[in-house]
């Protein structure tokens, strides 16, 4: 006897949301998300008791880091570098295209741009973190300097990409508002509500 087969749904009956409909909702979640600036502590290297001694991966050279946030976290942060929250905000400019706004390609532009710096800041510090954590091993007190100067920069450079972010979700949710009460004035949507 053979187990029955499985009972496929037939996607076909489901409609995309009308695109202006699709925007209205990207903007509510765009709004909700959180900046946060966390200090890529996903990259932080794990210590032995001594506080200084790396724990080993099976990696040559290799270490434990902390991890990454839990996906329903990262799902809500925008700044994180691995994060699908900022594809949200392509999205939207991707349905802002047909919207005659002159800024929507500068908008495209500008995330990105921040979202290629967020992920080499990213990989800025999983280096410099790598390179203290073997300094600290090894007792080389001069690379262990040198890299958590690296560190310190790395702060720095993703506390300024977060106010740029802040200030691209400005400009993104007020392009995505004027195009909304265009939309609303020509009669194609009712205000949220």
């Amino acid at each position: 006897m053979h187990p029955a087969a499985p009972v496929v749904p037939d996607l076909s009956v489901l409609q995309p949301l009308p695109p202006q409909t699709r925007l209205e909702g990207l903007r509510a979640e765009i709004a909700a998300a959180r900046i946060v600036d966390c200090g890529m502590v996903h990259e932080r290297v794990l210590r032995a008791a001594d506080g200084q001694t790396p724990l080993p991966s099976d990696m040559p050279n290799g270490v434990v880091r902390a991890g990454l946030c839990p996906m329903p976290v990262r799902r809500q942060r925008l700044a994180c570098s691995h994060t699908a929250a900022r594809v949200r905000m392509i999205e939207a400019v991707g349905l802002l295209q047909d919207a005659e706004d002159p800024a929507v390609a500068a908008l495209q532009n500008r995330i990105g741009e921040l979202d290629a710096r967020i992920g080499r800041i990213d990989h800025a510090r999983g280096d410099a973190e790598l390179a203290h954590a073997l300094a600290c091993r090894d007792g080389d007190a001069a690379a262990r300097d040198d890299a958590a100067a690296k560190i310190a920069e790395t702060g720095r450079q993703f506390t300024r990409a977060l106010a740029d972010l802040d200030a691209l979700r400005s400009d993104l949710l007020a392009a995505m508002d004027r195009q909304l009460a265009k939309t609303r004035a020509a009669g194609g949507i009712s205000p949220a509500g």
